[in-house]
């Protein structure tokens, strides 16, 4: 972290089998979360602090799923940590612009995105030649 700026960036690539990444980068999320200054609950918001970490950890989870339900998966994953937000980008090699499916309450799939939209301050996808970046961007935990 840049302590005059406050700001941060992690970048983690993944291998070959980008099918695999939810897990290694959910460890990777968790990792940059208890980076960040106050992780050890210093600063007294306590239940505020942890809801946005799980809400950090859920749009992530959100994202690397997406990437390997309907892409060859997950090429990387970036953190960055700027103006009081932590924006969680997960990158795949395939251009088709993701959209929020019909909402179907009872259904256990198909729910992700809306989810991403109702977590995060704002989201969206940076499409680029060869794939796409899907973004989401939180208040700082």
């Amino acid at each position: 972290m840049d302590p005059g700026t406050g700001e941060s960036h992690w970048h983690f690539q993944f291998g070959p089998d980008g099918t695999r990444s939810v897990g290694p980068g959910m460890g990777c999320v968790r990792d940059v979360l208890a980076a960040l200054p106050g992780a050890d609950d210093s600063d007294g918001d306590g239940d505020g602090a942890a809801r946005r970490r799980d809400d950090v950890l859920l749009v992530a989870c959100e994202l690397l799923a997406n990437a390997c339900d309907h892409t060859p998966g997950a090429t990387c994953l970036d953190v960055d940590l700027a103006d009081g937000h932590l924006t969680v980008a997960v990158t795949d090699p395939v251009a088709n612009r993701p959209l929020p499916g019909p909402w179907r309450p009872g259904q256990p799939h198909g729910h992700g995105l809306h989810v991403v939209e109702q977590i995060s301050t704002e989201w969206g996808v940076s499409p680029f030649p060869g794939g796409k970046t899907v973004w989401a961007a939180l208040p700082t935990p």
